[in-house]
Parts: C-alpha cells; sequence; structure tokens
C-alpha cells in the first residue's frame, strides 16, 4: 500500500512541475517587450509597433474508486488543462519632426466576424418574436 501511495506523490509532483512548466510558457507572454515593439529608426522617424494580446486557459482534475467483484478497492485519478496565447498588432506609431502620430491597424477579419455574430444574433432574436407572436406555433 505504502508504495502505491508514493508513486501517487511521485506522479502529483511530476504533474505539478509540468503545470508549472505550461503556465511559465503562457505568461511569457505578457512581458512588456510584447505590447510595444522596439523602436525601429527611419531616417528621421521612429517607429513603434502596439499589440493586443490575449491569454485563455483551462484546467480540469478528477478522482474516483471502486470495488470490483472480488472485493479489491481501487482509486485513480487524472489532472488535465490546456491553453493559448495570440498577439495581433492594433497600431502603429510614429514619432518625427512632425509631432507623434498614432494608426489604427484594421483587422477587417474581426470586424467580419463581429458583423457575422451580430446579424446572427439578430435572425435569431427576430424568429424567436415572430414564434412567440403567433402563439408558440
Amino acid at each position: 500500500m505504502k508504495e502505491g501511495l508514493e508513486r501517487i506523490d511521485a506522479s502529483t509532483l511530476e504533474s505539478q512541475t509540468q503545470a508549472i512548466t505550461a503556465l511559465e510558457k503562457l505568461f511569457a507572454v505578457t512581458q512588456p517587450g510584447v505590447v510595444f515593439s522596439a523602436p525601429i529608426k527611419v531616417g528621421d522617424y521612429t517607429v513603434i509597433t502596439a499589440s493586443e494580446v490575449s491569454i485563455g486557459m483551462g484546467l480540469g482534475m478528477g478522482s474516483g474508486g471502486g470495488t470490483d467483484e472480488e472485493g479489491n478497492r481501487g482509486s485513480g485519478g487524472g489532472v488535465g488543462g490546456g491553453g493559448g496565447s495570440m498577439g495581433r498588432p492594433v497600431a502603429a506609431i510614429s514619432i518625427g519632426r512632425d509631432g507623434v502620430h498614432v494608426e489604427p491597424i484594421v483587422d477587417v477579419t474581426k470586424i467580419a466576424i463581429a458583423l457575422f455574430t451580430a446579424l446572427g444574433a439578430m435572425f435569431m432574436a427576430w424568429r424567436a418574436m415572430r414564434k412567440a407572436s403567433k402563439g408558440g406555433a
């Protein structure tokens, strides 16, 4: 019985080490150099890009136990998780003789997805209202 507990302890420690390593990789994106790029000098101008950074993650765990037909007890458990991070440029900042200018970088794909999501939600609401006005048929 003691050997079984030692194996579970070793397995738990290994899982925790893997989880910490994964979290360190996810949060590595939050460094200051990720949001604002290093300044690039072009002639009399200096250009800096600003980015949007997103991080998402999920974790889960479970355990259980039971007895087989012969009366042997057993138990088990598991832990899992995942995550991701992404970044995209949102603006270019140019500094020159005539001052500082911030030029937004438009993401057409993001705008299109928002448009179709809004249209879909409006269609579903319209359909529900139409169905309700007909007496739920």
